[in-house]
Parts: C-alpha cells; structure tokens; sequence
C-alpha cells in the first residue's frame, strides 16, 4: 500500500512538471535598437549581459495532447516560428515578439534582453509586466495588469486603465519627458534625493503623497484657492520633464 502511494505521488509530481513546463528561445539581436513585445500574459523582463533576447514560455504543455499528434498549432495572429506559440519577426532595426497563445494558455513569460536596448510592450487586455534593471527606453500599454518598474533610469511612457504602477528610479535620464499614467490605478514612484526635474503631479479624485518637500507656486503670484489638483514644481532646480497622473488612484512620490 505505502509503495502504491509512492508511485501514485509521483505520476503526479511528473505530471506538474510537464504540465507547467519552462521551454527557452534565443536569437541574437545584431543590428536592433528596438523590441515591441504584444503579449496577455504576466512578463518578467530582466537585463542581461548578452546582446540577446531570451525567454522561457511558462504554461501548460500541449506536447501530452494526443488528438493532436501529428498536427500542427495554427494561430490567427500569426505563424509561430519559435515552437513556443510566439512569432518573432524584424522589421529593420525592430523586433517584433508577438505571443500567438491566450493567457489562459500560459502562467507567464520571462524574458531576458540588454540593458540597453529600448523595448515597447502592450500588455493587452489582462497581461501586466515587470522590468528589472534597465536604463533605456521604455514605453508599456496594459488594461488591467499592474506595471512595476525596478532600478531603472527611464525614460519611460506607461499608461494602465485599472492597474498600479510603481517605478524605483536608480538615477533618472535627463534626455526624455517621463509620463507615468494609471486611469483608476495608484501611481508610485520613488527618485533619488538629488533628481533635477520639473514635476507635474495630478490625481483629479485622489490625494498626492511625497516627502519631498516642494515649492508650489500660483500664477502669476496669486494665491491657491480651490480644489486644484495639478502640482507643478521643480527638483533641485528643475530638469527633466515628470508627469505622475491618476484619474482616481492616490500619486506617491518618494525620495531615495
């Protein structure tokens, strides 16, 4: 009896590991500036050394589904040519990685790029996305997942519908305007102590929260009355462009 719940254990402990199987994909990225990834699924982006992508497809495993020996996977979206349901094409200096699965198809995607390199990601209607480690460019779409950023520089374009987004800035690039946006989401973000900047801080139906300490000056000398629910003020003098905005999320703003 004990051995016959040995063995039962594990066919299933077996039958975990190829059901949610990690499967890798790499390709070189000579002569590209530039990934735009569309995916529904949770990603991990992480920087790495190489000057290529990698990442590894998280899901169930359609390799045990014998009704569909002998065929092949079709996608509307497009043709998968890296045996992992995602298209990836170039178009000149751009590639394009494009997940060809449902998010219910997978529990996630983690993947790998230089540190360097400028990456857009649209999330599409229930994927949301965490960076780790970059100082390029960064522009990111989603609807309901939440974006996280951690020990990046910027610039960075993010825009959520319901999700939160909080961004940890190492140091903060001065080359671009950074928008950071949620529609009903918080938005938090935390700046070294000595970032130049120009803020603009807005929340139309919440609180704004920083312990910085700013100089909030009226127009033309006048007197703030009212419910205004812009804040624009400078860092150390001003510098890059800041923009923080929540429709009805609370803006948090904190210094390193």
């Amino acid at each position: 009896m004990k051995r016959t719940g040995i063995i039962i254990n594990l066919m299933a402990f077996l039958s975990f590991i190829f059901t949610y199987a990690q499967e890798d994909y790499t390709k070189s990225l000579n002569g590209i500036t530039k990934v735009y990834i569309e995916t529904g699924t949770k990603v991990t982006i992480t920087a790495g050394s190489d000057n290529e992508l990698k990442f590894k497809s998280i899901g169930k495993d359609s390799t045990n589904n014998q009704r569909a020996e002998g065929l092949k996977a079709i996608y509307s979206g497009g043709t998968d040519n890296t045996g992992l349901g995602v298209s990836v094409s170039q178009e000149g200096s751009v590639l394009r990685v494009k997940d060809l699965k449902s998010w219910m198809q997978r529990n996630g995607l983690k993947i790998e790029l230089p540190k360097t390199i400028d990456i857009h990601i649209d999330c599409g209607e229930l994927g949301a996305v965490t960076f780790e480690g970059f100082s390029s460019e960064i522009e990111v779409n989603s609807n309901v997942g939440n974006i996280t950023f951690n020990e990046v520089t910027g610039p960075i374009t993010a825009h959520t519908e319901t999700g939160a987004i909080k961004v940890d800035f190492v140091n903060v690039n001065q080359s671009s305007p950074i928008t950071i946006h949620s529609s009903t989401g918080s938005v938090d973000v935390s700046l070294p102590s000595n970032t130049k900047a120009d803020l603009e801080l807005r929340s139309t139906m919440g609180t704004i929260y920083t312990d910085f300490e700013l100089k909030i000056d009226a127009p033309d000398g006048m007197k703030v009355v009212g419910a205004n629910r812009k804040i624009e003020s400078k860092l150390n003098g001003g510098g890059v462009n800041i923009a923080l905005r929540s429709s009805t999320g609370n803006v948090y703003l904190r210094k390193k």
